[in-house]
């Protein structure tokens, strides 16, 4: 048997290998109260779980509209790294897997603050296993940045996805799915070493615990230290995870897991200025820094959840589950602003802070999907309830006294600064955040070639929140998203779609009183083309244009009242954003993966001008990868390159407002991995081949971050 797994024929009849949630339990499928026959697939494998797989080819996908529909079969542009391509390029982080998904560009705000981007506006909506996590953004400190040694994939789902999510977020939905039990016993334990001092182990155990293999249990653990090429700043981080798979009855399958993170950057600051007091560029090199030796970021994060599914014998499956976290998170930092005199250093102005929070979210999902008949002919449906509640509560400490002298930044550098004594903590924001929805969604069988996806979502949405001892109460209600599609399949490789959305997406943006920016309302269309060019390899491109009114844009040298540390927006009106999209992925011969993609996206305000100009309008990703055959069996050679068009910002300079750049870029990377045995392996990733110059982030708050530096990392892992 091909993967241990037993499917339905209605999920044959869609081409898929399992339902997403199914993953590799040895579940009987049920058919009119018959148990069936395994079914051995042997053509093109569709499968939820790509890490049973050696290929790019994405699976099944429910993340855009909680049907189990292959990427071809969903009308809007779907992106699935797999375990395969996770490990082809050694990507450790989820911000480093999100990176490479087509159409994402990335900078950062800081030494722990990123910001992800498609489709030109900022990516707000993400999920676990398709439970949605709010993510403020401001007070992220790390959430997009895990240890990717728990996730099997990220799929990407770019455009408006308000169906699910309940927001019409027109740049993209991100899914981070979780590794799953495996239906045999499987030990691997894995070593990186690296530049910059670079020392990883991940430890990775599943096993089922009765001879039937009903049940099965899986665990991970991870500890990942390294400096930086930024002086006097190290990330340590630790991981575990664990999760419980069990078919309680033929028609009932049970989910249970917990993941714990800690994550800690010691040296954590912000970038370095970019002017001198007289208004030139500053020059420094790679490892300038803007921190200090007591400077600490940390969060520690636990999350549990549980999911049960249950199969009718109408076809219909049932779906509960609910997530828990909570997170405790720290930064206690100096940030040097302002411009240093050329000469002397002097100058720079200087914000001590010490940071806490205590945060708790839960999350509830209530789901049904299945077939019904209507006018002869078989249709499915999917129907759904989610509740999600978020308390923060961040404290605040500033120095008791007089805060100690800054002295001189010089040469990317500044003087060694004392820590000062802290007052007492203050709360500055202590907030609930609940979100509730209700969404039914269909998908009609119109002829044999043409397929019809409607539906719509009913949102509430309510904020209570003390800000900086200012109480504010937010609450929207009643909000209707629609959601509709048409799939068109000219042949059995070839399909045609278009679709539409309406946009209501909550902003965690601020005025310069203080107050949040209204939600953003509008519209989003698509057209495009999927096409199966072989046997694991699809095609597809894409248009897409998107209207938005309320849309925030940052104030130049503003920011909030009292706060110097938080930017101060400004809604705007008739911002568009229209752009194309392509992509191949998958497998271009046994042994031969592939991902490539062309975006281009081009937001404008309701003037013409320019929108969102801190990310690229352009970009090309490409990596490849190629297992020998034959004698060289044991090789496997690698590559790729990501290309972006250039960026700026105007920003706040000594004169006034000055526009920074960073010209158009390509990174390359390549790597080698070489089995000396079945079970031992050696892997090589050499990053930024051609050692290229270019910043991570420009402009933000007048500063700058230099990207990283060419680096080597080699890995062993051995599987018992």
């Amino acid at each position: 048997m091909l993967f241990d797994l037993l499917t339905s024929r209605r999920a044959s009849r869609l081409g898929l290998l399992t339902l997403p949630f199914l993953f590799s339990l040895p579940v009987v499928a049920q058919d009119n109260g018959q148990e069936l026959d395994t079914l051995i697939i042997r053509e093109r494998q569709l499968s939820a779980d790509s890490e049973q797989r050696d290929s790019y080819a994405a699976g099944a996908s429910t993340t855009a509209t909680s049907l189990p529909l292959s990427i071809k079969d969903t009308p809007q542009a779907v992106s699935v790294i797999t375990h395969q391509q996770i490990r082809d390029q050694a990507l450790g982080t989820s911000g480093e897997i999100l990176h490479q998904a087509p159409g994402i560009s990335m900078n950062r705000n800081d030494s722990n603050r990123f910001n992800y981007s498609a489709r030109g506006y900022s990516i707000s909506t993400y999920q676990f296993d398709g439970l949605l996590t709010p993510i403020q953004s401001y007070w992220n400190f790390g959430d997009t940045d895990w240890d990717s040694a728990i996730y099997d994939r990220i799929e990407v789902i770019r455009g408006a996805t308000g169906l699910l999510t309940g927001t019409g977020d027109p740049s993209a939905s991100v899914n981070y799915i979780r590794k799953k039990p495996l239906p045999e016993f499987t030990a691997r334990v894995s070593g990186d070493l690296g530049r910059w001092d670079q020392r990883r182990g991940v430890v990775d155990v599943s096993t089922p615990l009765d001879s039937a293999g009903r049940t099965a249990v899986r665990f991970i653990a991870v500890h990942d230290e390294r400096d930086t090429h930024v002086d006097n700043m190290s990330h340590n981080k630790s991981t575990y995870y664990a999760v419980l798979n069990s078919q309680l009855t033929p028609q009932t399958n049970l989910s249970l897991g917990v993941e714990y993170q800690h994550n800690q950057t010691d040296g954590a600051g912000a970038g370095f200025p970019m002017f001198y007091a007289d208004g030139s560029r500053t020059d420094f090199g790679r490892s300038a820094s803007n921190n200090t030796d007591w400077s600490v970021f940390y969060n520690e994060t636990t999350r549990a959840f549980i999911d049960l599914h249950h199969f009718l014998a109408n076809d219909w499956q049932l779906r509960a589950a609910y997530s828990y976290d909570e997170g405790n998170y720290g930064l206690t930092y100096l940030f040097r602003s302002g411009f240093p005199d050329r000469n002397t250093g002097e100058g720079m102005s200087a914000y001590f802070a010490d940071y806490r929070g205590d945060r708790s979210r839960q999350d509830v999902h209530f789901t049904a999907q299945g077939p019904f008949a209507f006018l002869g002919r078989e249709h499915e449906a999917a129907f759904g309830l989610v509740r999600m509640q978020d308390k923060l509560d961040m404290r605040l400490a500033t120095p008791a006294g007089a805060a100690p002298s800054i002295g001189a930044y010089r040469d990317g550098q500044g003087q060694a600064v004392a820590e000062p004594e802290w007052g007492v903590r203050a709360s500055v924001d202590d907030s609930e955040l609940v979100q509730s929805g209700a969404y039914g969604v269909a998908r009609f069988s119109l002829t044999d070639p043409l397929h019809l996806i409607i539906g719509a979502r009913l949102t509430h949405w309510d904020l209570d929140q003390v800000y900086f001892g200012d109480a504010r109460q937010y609450s929207y209600n009643g909000e209707i998203t629609p959601y509709a599609g048409l799939i068109y399949d000219f042949n059995p490789a070839l399909s045609g779609y278009a679709s539409y959305t309406e946009i209501f997406q909550t902003q965690n943006l601020r005025s310069t009183d203080g107050s949040l920016l209204d939600p953003i309302t509008g519209r989003n269309y698509e057209v495009g083309l999927k096409a199966t060019l072989a046997d694991q390899l699809d095609m597809s491109v894409a248009l897409f244009r998107s209207t938005q009114d309320g849309l925030g844009q940052a104030i130049p040298g503003e920011t909030v009242n009292g706060r110097p540390d938080t930017q101060a927006y400004r809604a705007t009106h008739g911002a568009t954003v229209a752009g194309f999209e392509a992509e191949l992925t998958g497998r271009l011969a046994p042994g031969w993966n592939m991902n490539a993609s062309f975006t281009l996206a081009n937001p404008t305000s309701a003037d013409g001008r320019r929108m969102n100009t801190s990310h690229p309008r352009q970009q090309a990703k490409l990596f490849t990868s190629y297992q020998f055959d034959g004698d060289w069996r044991a090789l496997r050679l690698g590559g790729g390159m990501n290309w972006q068009s250039g960026i700026y910002r105007d920003t706040r300079g000594p004169a006034g407002t000055t526009r920074v750049t960073q010209g158009s870029y390509a990174v390359v990377d390549l790597m080698a991995r070489y089995d000396f045995t079945p079970d031992f392996s050696m892997q090589m990733n050499l990053n930024n081949l051609l050692d290229k110059e270019y910043y991570d982030q420009v402009g933000f708050y007048s500063q700058a971050w230099w990207g990283t530096p060419r680096n080597l990392r080699v890995s062993f892992s051995y599987q018992f």
